[in-house]
């Protein structure tokens, strides 16, 4: 799952294009983490501030879809081999390490008060990293990605591709649109199959290598965005007061999956030779996933600190919003790289190939 390919001498090389949607992947988990912790979704729908945090809202709610595109787009050859399933151990490790890391946090900063063995039935239930869904989904996409490649390029034609993609599209984005305020409009049992919808997005994007003139994706990503701050100012006009109503549904609903595949295909060929950026961007691209795995830790220590002393009321997002999104994502940056030094020597000492 590294951002790389091989070059004409079988010499791995990176992509650095990758490298920065997965940094900016991360970043948004982390940016759209101050939504949550803020009182954004109880607060007044009112003058400029909002509109601004209504209208970026939807781009960072893309973050973990942009790495299950990742996902389908680095692993289109993956097949069924030990070294494949070895592979997986890597993230395993990384998420007990964290769970277990998070748990002392929990009791004994936090002082949630559970037996260890209700402790230990949490890792097994992805529940002892609050953000820990993620592992869960991944576990099975990662389980069925050569399944799903055998499916793939069983497909003849590209056309066929796309039909298979636009069906996905419809059977995991339009229940999050229609099938909402009491209605049920669409058949909408398969809406929580996504990630597969999002994989094969990134396996189209891998083998056609389509290309779309970047202005024309700035201009619909942002048309995109500015939906629900539209309407909020419309509904705002005929109804009074209210909190932002997300009218245009989900991260991946039918315009949220828009918004994901518009963004990769933004950065993904994105190349520069500047050499310091080119290590910077690929770091936090290897640490990423510990990052996703221990910045809950650091939103439980940085949020109450700043609302208790500093944060008033959402119209502060100008200020504060620059301020707390740099300390977590640099506390998030550390302990992965910690976690990543301690790693290195446990592979050393005890040769351990796969974690």
């Amino acid at each position: 799952m590294i951002a790389e390919t091989l070059n004409g001498g079988g010499k791995k090389s990176r992509i650095i294009g990758l490298d920065l949607i997965r940094c900016c992947a991360i970043l948004f988990v982390i940016a759209g983490h101050f939504f949550m912790n803020t009182k954004f979704h109880n607060t007044e729908f009112d003058g400029f501030s909002m509109f601004i945090q209504g209208t970026i809202i939807p781009l960072f709610n893309v973050n973990v879809l942009l790495f299950m595109i990742l996902t389908g787009y680095l692993n289109k050859n993956k097949t069924v081999s030990v070294d494949y399933y070895k592979s997986g151990i890597r993230v395993i490790a990384a998420y007990l390490f964290f769970s277990v890391v998070t748990i002392f946090f929990r009791k004994y900063c936090l002082h949630e008060d559970m037996s260890w063995l209700q402790w230990g039935l949490k890792i097994l239930d992805f529940s002892a990293i609050p953000y820990g869904w993620y592992i869960e989904m991944w576990i099975g996409l990662f389980l069925l990605t050569p399944f799903l490649n055998m499916l793939y390029k069983a497909i003849p034609t590209k056309r066929q591709k796309q039909i298979l993609i636009a069906t996905l599209y419809l059977l995991t984005a339009l229940p999050d649109l229609f099938n909402r305020y009491g209605f049920h409009l669409v058949p909408g049992f398969w809406a929580q199959c996504f990630p597969l919808t999002f994989f094969f997005i990134g396996v189209y994007i891998s083998e056609y290598n389509p290309e779309i003139k970047k202005w024309k994706l700035i201009v619909c990503i942002l048309a995109l965005c500015l939906i629900n701050p539209l309407f909020n100012i419309l509904y705002k006009a005929l109804s009074g007061p209210h909190s932002m109503i997300q009218i245009a549904g989900g991260p991946w609903g039918v315009f949220g999956t828009v918004i994901a595949v518009a963004f990769f295909l933004l950065l993904y060929r994105v190349d520069f030779q500047n050499t310091a950026a080119r290590k910077i961007f690929s770091k936090i691209s290897v640490l990423s996933l510990d990052m996703y795995l221990c910045c809950w830790i650091f939103d439980q220590l940085i949020y109450p600190y700043f609302m208790d002393r500093f944060f008033v009321s959402q119209s502060q997002f100008g200020i504060w919003f620059f301020v707390i999104i740099p300390i977590l994502f640099i506390g998030s940056f550390a302990a992965a790289w910690l976690k990543d030094i301690i790693f290195k020597f446990i592979k050393k000492l005890f040769r351990i190939s796969y974690i």
